[in-house]
């Protein structure tokens, strides 16, 4: 009996916005095509994905939102009022059949969160995490918040539901979405927005009404490393996490903190950023593994490795199968170098993270029974 469930296939590549974008599809297939070298989808349940239903869409987006974007799905020109809807910028280009590609990787997440519902420790899909995604509005590359409708689709049974996300870039979408709902906990580490798309996500966002504390933003300055990024997710997100006592977890997994990513200015191995992935599997409780950010091919494939690998408890060796497309390129899961930080670098992000933190447990603390100290 397999360990979890995988939810792939090739037709998520059909998510893809054009040879110049930063977010390709290839990501998802490299990582696949990896896994499967190593024989771990053998030791799960590998699934095949189904779009997301009209009706289920419209629990985390407008209708006239959805119908906008089947409208535009035959890849014709984009009208000037459907600039409301973020589309026809470099970010979101409009491409044919983007409706359809969009409803299979939300769908890919609903699944996954219907199999934990079902009884899996852990269901992962790669193809989801596109955080970014509004009520009515498409935004950072993201067409439908798949996060949201997995977390949303949790709520059918737990009543107490977090969404941790690692992503280099603030979780806006899924924060706005459950802005006031205290059944669901928002958790989002990332560059701070003074600094990084979107420009959201500064800790005193702590949710609205009866959700008033939370929302946890942990923002932190370029140049953050390992040492001082876990400290502040130990310290402030990940305690709030365990006083929470969450039922289930939707866990996006961006890799784009990475110091190699072209996109941002964060600092992390491989390794740094894998322990919050551990971090989280230590509670116990069913995760909904999501992909999201990573822009550098020869990241992103090894990364969500580790995370498949961690999560779902199959070993790897850290030597990647010399049949392995990207071998040459991708010989290691595991950074062997680290980034070159100076120590004005260093003591720069290590006090905007220790303002970050003491500002979190000010404000969000108290709303959890923990005690600053």
């Amino acid at each position: 009996m397999g360990k979890g469930v995988y939810i792939y296939s090739d037709e998520l590549l059909g998510y893809d916005m054009g040879p110049s974008h930063p977010m390709q599809p290839t990501r998802l297939k490299r990582t696949t095509e990896l896994l499967n070298l190593y024989g771990a989808l053998e030791q799960v349940r590998v699934v095949k994905p189904e779009p997301i239903s009209f009706d289920e869409l419209c629990h985390t987006h407008s209708q006239e939102y959805v119908r906008a974007v089947d409208f535009l799905s035959t890849g014709r020109q984009v009208p000037a009022s459907y600039c409301r809807f973020g589309f026809g910028t470099g970010d979101n280009p409009v491409f044919a059949g983007i409706y359809e590609a969009s409803c299979l990787y939300t769908g890919a997440s609903v699944q996954a969160a219907q199999a934990v519902l079902d009884g899996e420790p852990v269901a992962m899909s790669i193809s989801g995490g596109l955080h970014h995604a509004h009520y009515g509005k498409a935004a950072g590359f993201c067409v439908f918040n798949d996060c949201a409708a997995a977390a949303h689709r949790l709520r059918s049974k737990y009543s107490r539901v977090a969404y941790v996300d690692i992503d280099v870039h603030h979780g806006d979408g899924v924060q706005e979405l459950f802005y006031s709902d205290p059944s669901v906990l928002t958790i989002s580490i990332h560059q701070s927005g003074s600094t990084l798309f979107p420009g959201t996500g500064f800790v005193h966002e702590i949710g609205h009404g009866h959700g008033e504390g939370y929302s946890i933003n942990l923002p932190v300055s370029p140049w953050t490393n390992d040492e001082v990024w876990l400290n502040l997710w130990r310290q402030g997100g990940f305690s709030i996490l365990k006083a929470f006592r969450p039922e289930a977890i939707v866990l996006q997994c961006g890799t784009d903190a990475h110091y190699l990513d072209p996109l941002a200015n964060v600092n992390l191995t491989a390794q740094g950023w894998l322990e919050a992935i551990t971090d989280v599997l230590s509670l116990g409780v069913p995760i909904v593994a999501l992909g999201g950010g990573g822009y550098n091919q020869t990241t992103v494939p090894r990364m969500w490795a580790l995370a498949f690998s961690t999560l779902f408890g199959v070993v790897l060796s850290d030597d990647t199968p010399e049949e392995f497309s990207f071998h040459s390129r991708i010989p290691k899961l595991f950074d062997i170098q680290r980034p070159d930080v100076s120590s004005y670098e260093m003591e720069t992000a290590r006090e905007f993270a220790g303002t970050t933190l003491d500002e979190v447990k000010r404000r969000l603390f108290p709303y959890h029974g923990l005690i600053s100290t």
